[in-house]
């Protein structure tokens, strides 16, 4: 039996590289490693133009607040730190490093130095901020945080393998290559948490996942596999609850409510890594595909490493691009500059022709089909949201429930007449933010 959930639809999943093992890349000549890389406050330079940095040395901090710190992915020296424009909009700053070829490792990455029974959840959690791990999904919420914030609250923790994005095979190739770094990485949040039941979320169509992991998972019952229906999106967060436990997360609500925590599979890895050998998050896989791409394969790479390189690592192009999108075809986005470097939630690089980024020559139009509402995971009603936001109606936006989007693409995936639907609705969702900031202003 696969669990699953309501709504949501069935693209055809173009894993192409489900079967290519990952390959290291050569580190390049020079990384540019954003200050920003997570949920919250930008990291502030602890280095300046000219020092010489080792790999896994920090580079940038948060002097307080929500945030995670950045470390060098080579060793080198750094040449500027310059003012760019993020993934997301927005202005950031990198630190771009030469890379002196040497991979000389940083004296701070050590060891945990303890034994799990011996060790207090205050220790844990500080390695795994000093790590700098993130929610590796591509929410990019520091792990730490979400650490933190579960202590004494939550009972389960579920791990996330379901990656139900085409052409996403990053999660799929560590799950088959090296499994024991999730099993040892979610061990050691169970520890920190004190949680005593763990579920593995594997997509129902994915056996081989199944079958290395199961015999890691010992005969205790603590640890269980749960398969997951293979339909998009399973793999996001609310949905992966609902499939597992039949209940709602609603605007404003988190899975931590009803005694939840969700972590992803390179997450839990990262979170390995980084106590077993005192590695911070600096380097992670990513998938590198699209019919403009000459030889798709799955890599793992220094953060900071540019979509360029990685290209030309695959061979260079085979046909014109159109697009470059920075993760999956439905969640991810478009970047306009290919020189852009892989962050710390960089799950794909794709690069497309027109011939996966077909525009019908005829204007959008809503038919009123109803195909957008059977479609959507959240059950809402998206043609409303979409209709009341072009009227410039964000009262009538909020009503329809903008905030319970999660912006999966469903909408306009499926809408027969080329609406922007999901555009529309994230659209909303900023009026209907930017409407009760203002309103908190004024009653302020």
């Amino acid at each position: 039996m696969s669990y699953t959930f309501k709504g949501g639809v069935w693209p055809d999943d173009h894993k192409y590289t489900k079967n290519v093992p990952i390959e290291e890349i050569t580190p390049p000549q020079f990384v540019s490693v954003p200050l920003t890389q997570h949920v919250g406050v930008m990291c502030r330079p602890v280095v300046k133009t000219g020092d010489t940095v080792r790999m896994g040395q920090l580079i940038g901090d948060v002097p307080g607040g929500l945030g995670c710190p950045v470390h060098a992915s080579v060793s080198g020296t750094v040449v500027k730190i310059e003012e760019v424009t993020a993934q997301k909009g927005g202005v950031s700053y990198n630190i771009v490093i030469e890379n002196d070829g040497k991979n000389t490792f940083a004296d701070t990455v050590v060891p945990f130095g303890k034994k799990l029974s011996d060790a207090s959840a205050d220790e844990i959690i500080a390695a795994v901020r000093a790590a700098g791990i993130v929610g590796m999904g591509s929410a990019a919420f520091p792990t730490y945080a979400k650490l933190a914030a579960a202590r004494g609250k939550a009972d389960t923790l579920i791990v996330n393998c379901i990656e139900s994005e085409p052409f996403l095979c990053a999660d799929h190739r560590l799950v088959l290559e090296n499994p024991a770094a999730i099993i040892h990485g979610l061990k050691i949040i169970m520890v920190a948490l004190g949680i005593r039941q763990t579920w593995i979320a594997v997509a129902g169509s994915r056996k081989d996942e199944r079958e290395v992991l199961q015999p890691l998972l010992g005969d205790n019952g603590l640890i269980q596999i749960k398969k997951v229906t293979s339909k998009y999106p399973a793999g996001s967060e609310k949905q992966l609850v609902y499939s597992l436990t039949k209940k709602e997360i609603s605007a404003g609500r988190t899975p931590l409510d009803e005694g939840i925590v969700v972590f992803n599979a390179q997450t839990c890895a990262a979170v390995y890594e980084a106590l077993a050998k005192g590695m911070p998050l600096i380097r992670r896989i990513v998938t590198v595909d699209g019919d403009c791409v000459k030889t798709p394969k799955n890599l793992l790479v220094p953060v900071g490493t540019s979509f360029e390189d990685l290209i030309a690592h695959c061979g260079g192009l085979s046909a014109q691009p159109k697009k470059i999108v920075c993760g999956g075809p439905m969640m991810g986005q478009a970047q306009w500059d290919p020189a852009a470097p892989v962050t710390k939630m960089t799950s794909a690089v794709l690069v497309f022709s027109d011939y996966f980024d077909y525009e019908s020559k005829l204007p959008p139009v809503c038919i009123r089909c109803g195909r957008c509402v059977r479609a959507c995971p959240m059950k809402l009603m998206p043609l409303k949201i979409a209709s009341a936001i072009q009227q410039g109606n964000t009262d009538e936006a909020a009503a329809f429930g903008a905030l319970d989007c999660i912006e999966c693409g469903t909408c306009s995936y499926i809408c027969p007449g080329g609406v922007p639907v999901t555009q529309l609705a994230v659209r909303a969702k900023q009026a209907v933010l930017e409407q009760r900031r203002n309103h908190a202003k004024h009653e302020g």
